[in-house]
């Protein structure tokens, strides 16, 4: 190699040496934590969770011992490899019998479903956790009946009106459900004023594929996943509620304005269909978009933005198959397209069993503003969806250290991610305001990393670390005019000392790094 000239410089194998060391610094920080695969026909992404640099599978970098283990309050791999290594996991509560769903009554306090049919108050200061009585009957006990979401009035503050979803039997035999919706009164640990405002008749043979996701917009209205039951040709038949999306007032009435009031041989509540079992709903108040995470068959968990009459095709396509001991209805038999229904916005094959979706808003993860977060009970983890847009850039697996089915995912308002599991507990994900992640000194970084080179030999007339005498005279100098000499160049050092990616405050840390080192050389 010929010897490359920097102004009065003159240096060969060390420039290549600096820099390979450059590059390996960088290629170090360029790691992406997931990739997408997108169909060749519609760019649909699907979720592969393999880290990559420029498209190549590598392995992520490891984290630090005792970052296994949550309950200690150590670093997580899951996260560290998201390039979030002071995130830590608290554990809230545990003892809950197969809870379902969760809200927030306040900043400190929440209330929790259990498929058994309880409903209880959790106050996350004292810990204290408080039966609630007056819930409405379920049919609870058999498969996936029992009581299901929570939502809160908008209005809440003021009127404490809840609603929930759940499932009732017939009274003659117990063994034909469908899924309901009730309003009440939530004063102190009772339920007052109970009101049935949702049916989804008629009953059903099935105990699976209840649905029963509410959620309310900024407008007031209340949405409603229901299910297909089981019976996977209901999800198109206009007259039936099974399979769709529901929007109706706050007391159960349809709004003047659902995309098929006064449409013959539709039922005028529905608001979407071809859905087969939403696990989940979320409005997002800043996009003013609803989000919809449904339980596939076989492959082919979807999750969806959902639109006024929009029909998102199920059975008639699907990214999934049916289970081959169930032959109600024919699964996918237009493939996966079909004019007039619409694609997934993400589907995921193999299928993660999604149950609940949020978007993440907040401040204690930035990085994740805008996010989708999904609850994936097969491999037991949080999907965390790259939202851009209309399209997911990418998908990572995270939180998989919890190792319990997610059953619900809620943003607090200070930011902090709140996860409820179906083993019975509830864990906080938050991130300490001082936490020293492995702190290193800049300064002594980098002159390991670069200034060393010349500095511990003493090359190309450079003032050797290790002797005194190279530095009589230069220590004595202004600090301000160390600082330039150093930044600019000065002699046969190039300017910043050959780091061209340093700051001018990277290249002062250094200069004090040496400059300590030469007063711990006199002292000692």
């Amino acid at each position: 190699m010929k010897n490359i000239r920097f102004g009065n410089f003159s240096a060969g194998r060390t420039a290549l040496t600096l820099a390979g060391l450059a590059l390996l610094t960088t290629l170090a920080v360029c790691l992406v934590p997931a990739r997408e695969l997108q169909t060749p026909e519609t760019g649909i992404a699907q979720a592969v969770a393999t880290p990559t640099v420029q498209g190549a599978a590598v392995s992520p970098p490891a984290p630090p011992e005792g970052a296994q283990n949550p309950a200690l309050g150590g670093q997580i791999n899951s996260l560290w490899e998201l390039n979030v290594p002071d995130a830590r996991v608290e554990l809230l509560l545990s003892g809950l019998t197969y809870p379902c769903e969760f809200q927030f009554l306040s900043p400190r306090e929440v209330i929790i479903t259990e498929i058994s049919g309880k409903l209880s108050r959790f106050d996350l200061d004292t810990r204290k956790l408080t039966p609630v009585s007056g819930v409405p009957h379920t049919s609870a006990g058999i498969e996936q009946t029992g009581l299901l979401d929570v939502e809160l009035h908008p209005d809440y503050a003021n009127n404490h009106r809840i609603y929930l979803s759940y499932t009732i039997a017939d009274e003659e035999t117990g063994k034909f459900h469908l899924t309901a919706v009730a309003t009440a009164i939530l004063e102190g640990d009772q339920l007052h004023d109970v009101r049935q405002i949702l049916a989804a008749e008629p009953l059903s043979w099935s105990p699976s594929n209840f649905g029963g996701a509410l959620e309310f917009d900024d407008q007031g209205y209340l949405y409603v996943g229901i299910g297909d039951r089981s019976e996977h040709n209901f999800a198109q038949d206009t007259t039936r509620l099974q399979g769709k999306i529901l929007r109706l007032k706050d007391d159960g009435s349809v709004p003047a304005d659902n995309p098929f009031v006064g449409v013959k041989g539709y039922d005028a509540r529905i608001y979407a269909l071809g859905v087969r079992n939403p696990q989940g709903l979320h409005f997002d108040p800043v996009s003013r978009r609803m989000f919809e995470a449904e339980h596939g068959p076989m492959g082919g968990d979807e999750v969806n933005i959902i639109r006024a009459g929009a029909n998102y095709g199920w059975p008639v396509i699907s990214y999934g198959k049916n289970y081959p001991d169930i032959g109600v209805g024919e699964v996918g038999a237009a493939g996966t397209h079909a004019k007039g229904m619409e694609q997934p916005l993400f589907y995921y094959l193999p299928s993660i069993a999604a149950s609940p979706i949020t978007m993440y808003r907040g401040s204690m993860f930035p990085e994740w503003e805008g996010d989708l977060l999904v609850g994936a009970m097969r491999p037991r983890n949080i999907s965390k969806l790259d939202l851009d847009g209309d399209v997911i850039r990418s998908a990572y697996p995270m939180l998989s250290e919890l190792d319990d089915r997610v059953r619900d995912i809620k943003v607090a308002q200070d930011g902090s991610i709140y996860i409820l599991s179906q083993k019975g507990t509830l864990h906080r994900l938050y991130r300490p305001p001082f936490v020293a992640v492995e702190e290193i000194d800049k300064g002594k970084y980098i002159y390991d990393v670069v200034c060393s080179a010349c500095h511990a030999t003493g090359s190309y007339g450079a003032p050797n670390l290790s002797v005194l005498s190279d530095w009589k005279g230069i220590e004595n100098q202004p600090l301000e005019l160390i600082y330039q000499r150093a930044i600019e160049g000065y002699n046969q050092m190039p300017p910043r000392g050959l780091c061209s990616t340093c700051t001018d405050r990277h290249v002062q840390q250094t200069v004090d790094y040496m400059l300590q080192q030469i007063r711990s050389l006199k002292s000692g």
